[in-house]
């Protein structure tokens, strides 16, 4: 039996307006040191032809400050989780950044694409969550770090997609937004691998 997944829909109201004009929302949680400029190097990537949004949240509170700061040298419109007054994302952001635990999980609902933290590097440290993203039925693209065992599984089962460069990331989230079929049949794929892996884990 699958676990239970209730996430707080409502804070997707925030992209509105990115939802009403087609604008790209993808999602890089959970990452560790060196995945977010991979993530950024993404986000580059594609608003060299679309406009898009990334949400992003390391894995680990204590980065949270330095990671924010260090990250303005990018000169990207950022709006902070905590700092958001208003009901809506403003349109000319281009990063939504998460820096609370709490609704790290609901915001999965709000992506259309999410790039697997815990695996944008070879280096990378924290925790892949494979489950939740599933549970949310968005597709997943996993990075060149795929040294545990559950995220190599599912690239072999192709329940998620495998990138290495910063490139090829981006050109998967392109490929998918592209074509929803695929990336229909690509997330109920997933939901058939997770619903094996529980069975087997019970």
């Amino acid at each position: 039996m699958l676990p239970d997944y209730q996430p707080d829909t409502t804070l997707c109201e925030r992209f509105a307006d990115f939802r009403e004009r087609d604008h790209w929302v993808f999602y890089a949680p959970n990452t560790s040191e060196g995945e977010e400029a991979r993530a950024y190097g993404v986000l580059f990537d594609i608003l060299r032809k679309q406009t898009a949004i990334m949400m992003i949240s390391p894995a680990d509170p204590a980065r949270y400050e330095p990671v924010y700061y260090d990250a303005l040298k990018y000169s990207l419109p950022t709006i902070r989780h905590s700092r958001l007054f208003t009901s809506k994302v403003p349109r000319n952001s281009r990063v939504y950044f998460i820096e609370e635990p709490e609704p790290v999980a609901d915001f999965y609902a709000c992506a259309d694409v999410v790039l697997l933290g815990g695996t944008l590097t070879d280096e990378a440290t924290s925790i892949p969550d494979l489950t939740t993203p599933i549970l949310a039925g968005k597709p997943v693209i996993a990075g060149p770090g795929q040294s545990r065992p559950e995220v190599a599984a599912a690239v072999a089962a192709g329940a998620i997609l495998s990138a290495g460069a910063v490139e090829d990331m981006a050109e998967a989230i392109r490929t998918l937004k592209a074509d929803a079929e695929a990336a229909k049949a690509l997330t109920e794929r997933a939901r058939e691998w997770l619903q094996i892996r529980e069975g087997d884990a019970s």
